[in-house]
């Protein structure tokens, strides 16, 4: 079963990071370079901020201790690509969703390391995910970036190959999401008292809400305006939750670890398709968009 598991959560990982790349080109970057400071902010700012903000709700909620690492391993993943569907909901700044999307998961390599290394150095003891730096660097190139770059390189060389391949990669990989979401609930569903569930919940909702407002407020501070603002608020609140679960259970062999981003992918999924929903009727597009 561990074996068949394991598999399982790889090949999700790899078709969700293939599926990302096949959707990117170099146009989408190009059209970002008059605005070439806001990407290393924004990227350099949800590395930061909301791993802070992972630290402050573990420091304050009364949970176990694998979901309070959970919570901390979910803060330290890069953006999750569903968030370009909420940002096409909300009619928000689509160029730059992509472009921060990308990078987020070809960076995550380096930063999630360097986030760990900075909790051991807050929490003052080594993280509970201190994998071995190399290892752990070596996993991400394997796992996100190589398949994001090749599924660039297949839309560059190959562009109808690639639109063959998005959809049924696209199906595949959310397949593997799914089928993974299911095990961790029902295996561990017994192992968790229902109080500790309840706090988990609330946990995912208050971090969801906390990062949105965050994001959405950092991009105010740059002066996006108030569609890239929205579309920053999205990026910070939306978590690589099947990156976390591979982590968790191929890399360290402990499901529990990967109990809290499954509940955070079902109470993210609900609020920010809402929040997206909202913004578009409550801030309509212009008519020429």
């Amino acid at each position: 079963m561990p074996v068949l598991l394991n598999a399982i959560v790889l090949a999700a990982t790899v078709l969700i990071m293939v599926a990302v790349g096949l959707n990117l080109e170099a146009d989408q970057f190009r059209k970002l370079v008059r605005r070439r400071a806001v990407l290393p902010a924004v990227l350099a700012a949800q590395a930061v901020l909301l791993p802070l903000l992972g630290l402050a709700l573990v420091s304050i909620l009364p949970l176990s201790h694998s979901l309070r690492a959970g919570i901390l391993l979910v803060a330290a993943c890069p953006v999750g690509n569903v968030v370009n569907l909420y940002v096409l909901l909300a009619a928000a700044d689509l160029p730059l969703s992509l472009a921060v999307d990308a990078l987020s998961c070809l960076l995550s390599a380096g930063t999630m390391a360097l986030v760990f290394q900075g909790y051991a150095w807050i929490l003052g003891e080594p993280f509970t995910f201190a994998v071995p730096p190399g290892r752990l660097v070596a996993g991400m190139v394997l796992l996100v970036t190589l398949p994001v770059l090749s599924g660039m390189a297949v839309r560059r060389c190959r562009p109808a190959l690639a639109g063959r391949l998005e959809r049924p990669l696209r199906i595949a990989s959310l397949a593997g999401v799914i089928l993974l979401l299911g095990l961790v609930l029902v295996t561990q569903g017994a192992q968790v008292p229902p109080a500790e569930w309840v706090g988990t919940a609330a946990a995912a909702l208050a971090f969801t809400g906390a990062a949105l407002l965050v994001g959405v407020g950092f991009g105010q501070a740059l002066r996006l305006g108030g569609r890239s603002s929205f579309t920053v608020g999205l990026l910070f609140a939306t978590r690589n939750v099947g990156l976390a679960m591979t982590l968790a259970v191929a890399m360290l062999g402990r499901l529990d670890f990967a109990v809290f981003a499954a509940v955070y992918f079902l109470s993210e999924t609900p609020l920010l398709l809402g929040a997206s929903k909202l913004y578009a009727r409550l801030f309509p597009a212009p008519a020429d968009r």
